[in-house]
């Protein structure tokens, strides 16, 4: 077996990683995808994948997602083929991807993980000597999005725009106090993602002022991100109303599914999604040691 440390993965090693991807999905009946890019991690020049190959056959992957500083939490994504298990691949690549954390100065990370995974798998925990920490996410998803209605009224008041560059310090600072981040991260967040000609970014307007984002990554499948509505503009329909509209423009150019993340406790936002035509479909989950 061969590990291969890569920052970013070229075309070829896009498509394996994919196809992988799958293939775990399939057999572990998992959805949530890890993300195949750097692009929002805090150091540019830290390796994010750590892959593992048998001959020319990619059997493992690790990504690594670090956004913060040092003294943050990472994700670790691991993920190994069904065929290749029980061989020692993941700890290997957990071990080489430990020491790329520790050199950047990563010493607290976590595993994401699944609940229909450890549903299937009921020794997991023990067998690994792993715990569930608090944090927990619903994984939705919808092929038929609800309609808005020609008579809501919110379509006389809102408008959808896309994102422009002088509206990032706006969006930032709306976004720093709906997700207690620093202003720093969201707007280092909302400026890589404007600049990524992969993602779309949303603004949501009520009398030409901004009351909510949304980013969309497109790709086989639109993964809707970093949406919010502004607090004093929240439980008056707008956040079920921009969702609909950014799939409605996004389904006018091709799209047909959408998939988002989302915690299991903002129960606002879990509503906007549901009547936005959204359906629950696996619980993701944090394991620690």
């Amino acid at each position: 077996m061969q590990i291969t440390e890569k920052i970013t993965l070229n075309s070829q090693e896009l498509v394996n990683c994919q196809k992988l991807i799958e293939k775990v999905h399939r057999f572990d009946q998992t959805y949530s995808d890890p993300y195949l890019s750097n692009a929002y991690n805090y150091f540019e020049q830290m390796p994010t994948f750590v892959l593992a190959y048998v001959g020319q056959k990619l059997v493992g992957l690790v990504m690594l997602y670090a956004d913060e500083k040092p003294n943050d939490l990472v994700d670790v994504y691991v993920l190994v083929d069904p065929d290749f298990r029980r061989q020692q691949i993941a700890s290997k690549m957990i071990d080489d991807a430990q020491k790329i954390l520790n050199k950047y100065g990563y010493t607290n990370f976590c595993f994401p993980c699944e609940e229909n995974f450890l549903n299937r798998n009921p020794q997991f925990l023990a067998k690994t000597h792993l715990n569930l920490i608090n944090d927990a996410e619903y994984n939705m998803a919808t092929k038929q999005p609800t309609k808005i209605k020609q008579t809501d009224h919110l379509n006389q008041v809102l408008t959808i725009a896309n994102l422009r560059k002088r509206d990032i310090e706006q969006v930032a600072q709306l976004q720093s106090r709906a997700f207690g981040e620093s202003l720093s991260s969201s707007t280092k967040y909302i400026a890589q993602s404007l600049a990524n000609d992969q993602i779309k970014s949303f603004i949501l307007l009520f009398n030409d002022e901004i009351v909510g984002y949304c980013a969309v990554d497109r790709g086989k499948v639109d993964y809707l991100f970093g949406f919010f509505i502004a607090d004093k503009w929240q439980k008056q329909g707008f956040g079920s109303y921009f969702i609909k509209k950014i799939m409605e423009l996004l389904q006018e150019q091709g799209s047909q599914k959408f998939v988002l993340d989302v915690e299991v406790d903002n129960h606002c936002a879990i509503q906007a999604y549901k009547n936005a035509g959204f359906k629950i479909r696996s619980k993701n989950i944090y394991l620690k040691q």
